[in-house]
């Protein structure tokens, strides 16, 4: 058997909902309760604060934030089935909302480094624009940009959440 001789450049990246850098951020806890249990996806979906201590997936109140932690919740499986992989925690969950950092997130479409992150008010669910778009109907800021790489179509990318990053 030979030594290895190669190491590749790009390694593989994270899961959706892991911090990214271990830069200053700040995360709180929230129980879950959205529309529908379905909604409250790791790493694709923000929240709001409806009461004191409870979040849900989209909605117009104040910004609670992304859900992050994917590890930290013991998760049955999608569909009933152990050792199925989900990102989908269940309502009445205690799970933990970041409000601030550097994050991997799943997006729908293809972002360049910059662009503004947005999220459905009723389902929660982010996606991204061009800054200085205008806000779609039905929309509201994250307050989080695209970072470090350009994601060439859905899947896998790094956002800066930042309270400072109201509107473009």
């Amino acid at each position: 058997m030979a030594f290895q001789s190669t190491v590749a450049f790009l390694q593989g990246a994270g899961v959706p909902g892991e911090i990214y850098l271990d830069d200053p951020h700040r995360a709180q806890s929230y129980i879950l309760q959205s529309a529908s249990s379905p909604l409250n996806i790791i790493g694709s979906t923000v929240f709001t604060v409806v009461s004191q201590g409870i979040a849900r997936a989209g909605g117009t109140g104040a910004f609670a934030g992304f859900l992050v932690d994917p590890k930290q919740y013991a998760l049955m499986g999608a569909g009933g089935i152990p050792l199925n992989p989900s990102l989908t925690l269940p309502n009445g969950t205690q799970a933990d909302i970041l409000s601030m950092g550097t994050i991997f997130v799943t997006l729908p479409a293809a972002a360049a480094i910059g662009d503004v992150v947005i999220y459905d008010n009723t389902t929660g669910a982010i996606s991204t624009q061009v800054p200085g778009a205008g806000l779609p109907v039905g929309s509201s800021y994250a307050n989080a940009t695209v970072r470090v790489a350009t994601v060439a179509g859905a899947g896998l990318a790094i956002i800066t959440v930042d309270p400072a990053v109201i509107d473009v």
